[in-house]
């Protein structure tokens, strides 16, 4: 029986690295395909040697950190980095299970002049696929101290995390964002009514892109169960029962923005509540699926908690399993929540979002103050612009989010996110603030990044 040999490794790497190849230029490896907004902030911390060697970035399996790992490579090459000095290995390649990112650097080096004290940029694709990978890899940073190290991983990283297309990066990527915003930089102010820098008359625009993004998204939504939930992935983690776990999957899917709890999920799916657990961990580490805690009518935790709200982290995963949904269809408003609450995906913000439900009344979702544990923002959802339309809600006003807001924090600020309507109002001595949803999810998605496209 054969091993696998130094040169068998070297051809795959060859194949992988075609760079090497003095006959490749730099602007064909992936060069033409659209940059993230977070590209340059990750580019500056692979490159800085003030930052850390070995930088990690997790994501949702077929997100686009291949794509990312490839354009940074291209940057790289463009900015005379010498071409052998750059090392790719993506782990799902099956003759790669057994080798370690030190045999791969080695490899490579034999060929070259270079060696371990040169200056090299290693990346490592879908490196949870090698056993015990963070150690590895902190062995090869030790080993190799000048060298820049990327990981991507498609589960249980939250270093870096690359969240699904935002919608304003969609809005860019369609060409709509100069449009509908020119050049100009919108504030949270402008996004909620008088001084919006988009006319009104494009708010229909804003919304039908708005309900393209919640059902496509430019994710590849289809792919998930072979990619995640059906191939090896979960085997990795200890899952036994893809089928159980693919169940559960679908009905969270169907669930999203709901909550539920742990009884009733046990029930619907058949899965002991242990069990069920691990699953739930695993989808979230897996970058599936987001829970947000649920709080009590005075913003309070609850002691023992026996519920959740859940939600897809990309809403577009809930067209690749059911289908696309219209904006006036009753599942849309759901789905626009789940699109407004993925636009918070890898902001510094991301862990402060939480819910609140109690016997008779709930608040959609809120953003908390880690230091004092208070609401700084209260959201109501208002979709179907009830609050606009004689004879519905417009006639009993928001009561629950301004008796919410007057119980836990008088100076947070009130929102209700609508369809097309934009205007301040005020309540019981709270002030509200009514703005479109896709227009409040553009400005979310444009600020979450920061303004030089680090994660916040």
């Amino acid at each position: 029986m054969q091993a696998i040999s130094n040169e068998d490794l070297e051809r795959r790497l060859i194949q992988d690295n075609p760079w090497w190849d003095f006959n490749i230029s730099a602007e064909t490896v992936f060069q033409d395909l659209p940059k993230r907004d977070v590209f340059e902030a990750l580019l500056h911390r692979l490159k800085d040697p003030s930052a850390s060697q070995m930088q990690i970035l997790g994501g949702l399996g077929c997100i686009g950190k291949t794509t990312l790992i490839h354009q940074g490579i291209a940057e790289l090459l463009g900015a005379g980095v010498p071409r052998e000095a750059i090392l790719y290995c993506n782990y799902a390649t099956p003759s790669f299970a057994f080798t370690t990112p030190e045999r791969f650097v080695n490899s490579a080096l034999a060929r070259t002049g270079f060696n371990r004290d040169s200056d090299l940029y290693l990346f490592f694709d879908e490196a949870q696929y090698l056993e015990s990978w963070q150690e590895k890899l902190q062995e090869l940073v030790r080993a190799f101290p000048k060298a820049r190290v990327m990981a991507a991983v498609s589960c249980g990283a939250k270093n870096q995390h690359l969240p699904p297309l935002n919608f304003s990066e969609y809005l860019r990527f369609r060409g709509l964002q100069q449009s509908l915003f020119g050049e100009t930089e919108i504030s949270e102010e402008q996004s909620s009514g008088g001084g919006m820098t988009v006319s009104p008359s494009d708010i229909p625009v804003l919304n039908d892109a708005f309900v393209e993004y919640v059902n496509s998204g430019g994710f590849p939504g289809n792919l998930v169960a072979d990619r995640v939930l059906r191939r090896d992935l979960s085997g990795y983690f200890g899952i036994g029962d893809p089928q159980g776990l693919e169940n559960l999957f679908a009905v969270l899917a169907r669930n999203t923005a709901m909550e539920v709890s742990i009884e009733e999920l046990s029930g619907v799916v058949g899965v002991a509540k242990n069990t069920l657990r691990k699953y739930l961990d695993f989808l979230e580490q897996a970058f599936l699926i987001r829970r947000l805690p649920r709080l009590d009518r005075d913003g309070k935790p609850f002691q023992r908690a026996v519920a959740f709200k859940v939600y897809l982290t990309a809403p577009s995963l809930y067209a690749a399993l059911f289908g696309p949904v219209a904006k006036d269809d009753k599942m849309f408003p759901r789905l626009a929540e789940t699109a407004l609450v993925a636009q918070w995906a890898g902001s510094a913000t991301e862990g402060r979002l939480a819910y609140a439900s109690w016997r008779g009344g709930a608040i959609d979702l809120m953003e908390i103050n880690p230091d004092t544990g208070l609401p700084v923002h209260v959201y109501e959802l208002d979709w179907r612009d009830e609050y606009a339309t004689p004879g519905s809600k417009a006639d009993r006003g928001p009561q629950e989010l301004t008796d919410f807001v007057a119980r836990t924090n008088r100076q947070a600020k009130a929102h209700i996110l609508t369809a097309t309507t934009a205007r301040l109002g005020a309540m019981a001595g709270i002030d509200i603030t009514l703005a479109p949803l896709a227009l409040y999810a553009y400005w979310m998605g444009r600020n979450a990044t920061g303004p030089d496209g680090s994660l916040s």
